[in-house]
């Protein structure tokens, strides 16, 4: 089980778990995707090298932006959170355990299982022998911990539910070997219900790596390793997710390339935002809050000390910075309303949500006078039915600020690490499917 070293870095976790917590310039908007597309194309250039990753968005109360990596001797698939809010790539070897029954942060529980799915790499004619390295990660400030004592490499697959493929060599990942999360036992039996199967067994992170006086990323981190070999060009990544499915309970389809930009999968001008660079051991992407309406209806914010908005694909629930004393006034203009569970919700069944509805942000430029505007249908909102009678549990908190999942669905995102660069432009327009359009593709953001 745990060293007594383990333990007392899980007792400590709390206290080393890092913070995941107007201006207009009417020329910056001119430029539409197929313009900055078509002057590529006309370029006579090749396109920079990227890396390729399919990804999903499932239906269910703990989904988030994942990419599906087939697991070595067999044909099935592992969900790997593709997760914009952390630095680390690290995968559940066999033999792991899933430790709860606390509830306390970093206290180990008294019950455990064994996790499923894991990364069989044994079982991988291309995969290196472990190396000894202590790995530990914490997140959600301390209620889930990460342990492993490994690293190794292999080629790895990716896919998505429509059937894209992107196999990697070489790909650099930890091994863990021992998962906590603050969950009481109320039965006192170590009961295991569906809502404890619901846990990570992967998570990839696309967060920028760190190495200053600050933070230091520790563990792989895949974007890093690319570029140190050469493979990619520059610490650029961009994301999309493609247009909403038919059903509700259907997956969402997009991808992700590291090493580049793909012009062809938003619509719209593509604004680089007003960003925050990571300070005292944060890591992610940091970006100004936008601003709110509802089917031209200004939503007041007030004042709630929220300066930063964190983008995290790896996280189910937007949330938006309205102070307490003006959420009543947001149900109000949106025609929302909060459940007697606590959850926004629609005020009708979820096949009632209308597609045409949206919640709409705007997010301020970098430059003086820039901004992008980002249309998020409530629709994208339904990825869970809470089971309260006459009500649609929609992923969407009021209080902080996150653009999570759901942002991810509606808004094409872009990254330039070494320039300090986010930009964001209006997506979900792409074929489901949408496989790299190499075409479309520059090294950097425009």
């Amino acid at each position: 089980m745990l060293t007594q070293a383990a333990i007392l870095l899980l007792a400590a976790s709390g206290a080393q778990a890092a913070t995941i917590g107007d201006r207009y310039e009417p020329s910056a908007l001119k430029s539409s995707s197929s313009a900055i597309a078509r002057r590529v194309r006309n370029c006579g250039k090749p396109p920079p090298p990227t890396v390729y990753f399919p990804l999903n968005f499932r239906y269910g109360s703990d989904q988030k932006i994942t990419t599906d990596l087939f697991i070595p001797g067999t044909n099935k698939t592992m969900p790997v959170c593709f997760d914009q809010g952390s630095e680390d790539y690290w995968l559940a070897e066999p033999g792991s355990v899933y430790n709860w029954g606390s509830e306390q942060l970093g206290v180990v529980g008294p019950c455990n299982m064994s996790i499923t799915p894991v990364y069989d790499y044994p079982a991988s004619s291309d995969a290196t022998d472990p190396v000894p390295a202590s790995y530990y990660n914490v997140y959600s400030g301390g209620a889930k911990n990460i342990l492993g004592d490994a690293t190794f490499e292999d080629t790895m697959t990716f896919t998505s539910v429509t059937g894209q493929r992107s196999t990697i060599p070489g790909v650099r990942s930890a091994l863990v070997n021992f998962i906590n999360v603050r969950v009481p036992d109320p039965s006192g039996q170590c009961e295991v219900t569906e809502d404890l199967k619901k846990y990570d067994v992967g998570i990839l992170g696309t967060a920028p790596y760190q190495d200053n006086d600050d933070h230091i990323t520790q563990g792989p981190h895949v974007r890093q390793q690319l570029l140190e070999q050469g493979t990619i060009k520059a610490p650029v990544q961009s994301m999309w997710m493609d247009k909403r499915p038919d059903g509700i309970e259907e997956t969402y389809t997009g991808g992700a390339i590291f090493g580049g930009v793909d012009l062809s999968k938003f619509t719209g001008p593509l604004v680089k935002v007003r960003s925050f660079p990571n300070s005292d051991g944060s890591v992610g992407y940091w970006v100004a809050p936008p601003s709110l309406s509802f089917q031209g209806k200004q939503i007041k914010l007030g004042e709630t000390g929220v300066e930063k908005c964190f983008v995290d694909s790896g996280t189910r629930n937007d949330a938006f910075p309205i102070a307490y004393e003006l959420q009543d006034a947001f149900f109000k203009t949106t025609g929302l309303v909060e459940s007697p569970m606590g959850h926004i919700s629609w005020p009708g069944a979820c096949e009632t949500v209308p597609s045409d509805v949206t919640l709409d942000m705007r997010l301020p430029g970098s430059k003086n006078g820039t901004f992008v505007d980002i249309k998020a249908p409530l629709k994208n909102y339904v990825r869970w039915d809470a089971g309260e009678e006459g009500l649609c549990r929609l992923n969407l908190y009021l209080g902080g600020c996150v653009l999570a999942a759901p942002f991810s669905s509606v808004a094409f995102f872009a990254a330039d690490d070494e320039r300090g660069e986010v930009a964001f432009a209006q997506g979900g327009i792409t074929e489901r499917g949408s496989e790299p359009d190499q075409k479309s593709i520059v090294l950097r953001i425009p």
